[in-house]
């Protein structure tokens, strides 16, 4: 499997089982409320609850292997929360990430959003995250001591678009 062998679309009642699936993928360490989270948050993007929000699929054939959303914040203009993003955990590494992410900054930067930010943490197991996110232009503006819990802390990223 190559980037160039994906498609990328708007998420779906066809892809959300799958776009479930690719978030249930990912490692043991994601605690199960932002797992159930994520999933409602595609439930409500598909029926039509989640206004000014964008979510996407990347697709091989017929199979989901990424996702990611978007969300508006109401208190901000023209400021998104980067809500979920997944890649199928047996299909990393392949620019699929990369796609799906620029598909969506593409699409946020045409309808003139000036900021994409997202959450992690700085603790050894989101090495890879954090990488990540910074080869794609994301900054790391701000850590919060034991966020998420004891020795666990918030890394909050933007990127200008």
């Amino acid at each position: 499997m190559k980037a160039e062998n994906i498609v990328v679309e708007e998420l779906n009642t066809s892809t959300l089982d799958g776009a479930i699936a690719t978030i249930r993928s990912l490692p043991s360490y994601f605690y199960e409320r932002d797992l159930r989270k994520a999933e409602k948050s595609y439930e409500a993007y598909v029926s039509g609850q989640l206004k000014e929000s964008i979510f996407l699929v990347a697709k091989e054939a017929e199979k989901v292997v990424g996702v990611v959303g978007a969300v508006k914040r109401g208190d901000a203009n023209e400021v998104y929360y980067l809500a979920s993003f997944a890649v199928h955990e047996g299909t990393r590494g392949k620019g699929i990430g990369r796609k799906i992410l620029k598909t969506l900054e593409d699409h946020l930067r045409s309808q003139k959003v000036r900021m994409l930010y997202t959450e992690t943490t700085t603790a050894s197991y989101c090495d890879e995250t954090r990488a990540f996110y910074e080869a794609m232009g994301y900054e790391m503006v701000a850590e919060v001591a034991d966020y998420w819990d004891i020795n666990d802390p918030l890394a909050l990223y933007e990127k200008r678009l």
